[in-house]
């Protein structure tokens, strides 16, 4: 009786194992016969799915999608309901030609967890597999660097750890966005396939130059950070630099507050970032003021409004910004 439940915070490895299920499962010649996807069914529809056998030889992939079904208090049939009893009696007498998968994505940070009393949850449990995909923790900075190098090793690439660590330092955690530029970088460093810190460095370009513009913004160096500004605005349209910097000042806010009284590994799970991120971040701040930082926010908040008004041009507002004339 083949029956899954895939759930879990991280949709990329959620996707990844759905995937590699279809390919197992479902016949790639007869696919519109060997492969259901049901979107939020109701419960009879669910019945009368599970209960349908296959239209000919080989094997049928019914692919539910719910995110309701397995959670305490969203469920539209309540356990004891008998079309829920029908449903679990259903299941446990499944042809053994139906693949029966359940996609159970469950928002990030949101804590939630299926309802694991549940007599459904407990049927498939029984007759099947129940497997959750967790997003990494903030604090698992090692076991994100571990992951980016086995997924590159899937690729054909190599990575050291250095510029693993910067990857993770420029990206963030969430593996979508690592796969995407893990992807980006093979393109860019082929037919080699070592990648190499400075390989992160010169594909993330765009990310580098912000974070190395607001760096110069933050310390007060306006020759310095109007040269990277020009720079960006190649790339860049001046509102999307403006967002980012409003993101880094929030964060930068955030850390020098939280400092006062807590360290980096505590700090680390307020802002989401590694430790080890926070931990650089702290040292940068300590010789900033904290009005410095409000007052950074409060100017960049001014030049957007302007930018949006069509009171002054972006590039010109932008560097007056950096030259400290939009308060």
């Amino acid at each position: 009786m083949p029956v899954y439940l895939y759930w879990g915070e991280e949709d990329f490895n959620l996707q990844k194992a759905v995937k590699q299920l279809r390919s197992k499962v479902v016949n790639p010649d007869f696919s519109s016969l060997s492969h259901k996807i049901l979107d939020e069914p109701d419960i009879k529809e669910l019945i009368e799915s599970v209960q349908t056998l296959p239209m000919m030889l080989g094997n049928l992939l019914i692919e539910v999608r719910t995110s309701t079904l397995f959670f305490r208090g969203k469920r539209s049939v309540a356990g004891s309901d008998p079309l829920m009893q029908k449903l679990t009696d259903a299941i446990e007498k499944l042809d053994s030609r139906i693949h029966l998968l359940f996609v159970s994505p469950v928002e990030r940070e949101s804590g939630k967890k299926i309802d694991s009393v549940m007599k459904l949850v407990k049927t498939i449990r029984k007759t099947g597999e129940v497997t959750e995909f967790p997003a990494f923790k903030f604090y698992q900075e090692d076991k994100v660097l571990g992951w980016i190098v086995k997924q590159a090793s899937e690729k054909s690439l190599k990575i050291n750890r250095d510029a693993a660590v910067s990857l993770l330092q420029d990206i963030g955690s969430e593996l979508r966005k690592l796969d995407l530029e893990l992807d980006k970088i093979a393109t860019a460093i082929h037919p080699r396939n070592t990648i190499t810190i400075n390989d992160v460095k010169e594909v993330s370009s765009t990310n580098e130059n912000v974070f190395l513009f607001a760096e110069y913004w933050l310390k007060n160096d306006p020759a310095s950070a109007i040269c990277e500004l020009n720079k960006l605005f190649e790339k860049n349209n001046p509102l999307k630099i403006a967002a980012t910097l409003q993101t880094l000042t929030r964060r930068w806010l955030k850390i020098k507050i939280e400092s006062k009284t807590r360290k980096a590994f505590e700090i680390a799970k307020i802002v989401n970032l590694p430790p080890f991120v926070v931990e650089q971040e702290m040292k940068k701040l300590s010789k900033i003021p904290e009005h410095r930082i409000f007052a950074l926010r409060e100017n960049l908040k001014n030049t957007e409004y302007k930018i949006k008004s069509g009171e002054l041009p972006p590039e010109t507002a932008m560097e007056m910004l950096i030259a400290g004339f939009s308060g």
